[in-house]
C-alpha cells in the first residue's frame, strides 16, 4: 500500500466525476475501509455525499492534476457548493 502524504478534508463535492473517473462503494463501508481501498488504487478523492447510498472514489485516470482537483474543491467550498457533503483529498509520497 502506498503511503499517504496528506489527507485534507473539505465540506463540498466535485461536479459529477468531473472527467477524473470514479467508482462507488456502499455507504455501509466504514471510512477506514474506503480509505484503504482508495489508497490501494491510488485514487485522489473520496466523497461522502450528504445524501446517498455510496461512497465515491474519484481521481482514477490522471486526467486532472492534484493541484487542479484541489483548486476545484476549494472553489466549490468557498462557493458553498454541497456544504453537507464531505470530500477527502489524498496526496501520496
Amino acid at each position: 500500500m502506498d503511503t499517504i502524504e496528506t489527507l485534507h478534508t473539505y465540506n463540498t463535492d466535485l461536479f459529477s466525476s468531473w472527467g477524473i473517473g470514479h467508482i462507488t462503494k456502499p455507504i455501509s463501508w466504514p471510512f477506514e475501509n474506503v480509505l484503504k481501498y482508495a489508497v490501494n488504487i491510488k485514487a485522489v478523492v473520496i466523497v461522502k455525499p450528504s445524501r446517498g447510498k455510496f461512497w465515491y472514489i474519484k481521481g482514477l485516470n490522471n486526467n486532472k492534476t492534484y493541484a487542479d482537483i484541489k483548486n476545484h474543491l476549494e472553489t466549490n467550498m468557498h462557493a458553498g457548493y454541497k456544504v453537507n457533503s464531505k470530500a477527502w483529498l489524498i496526496s501520496y509520497f
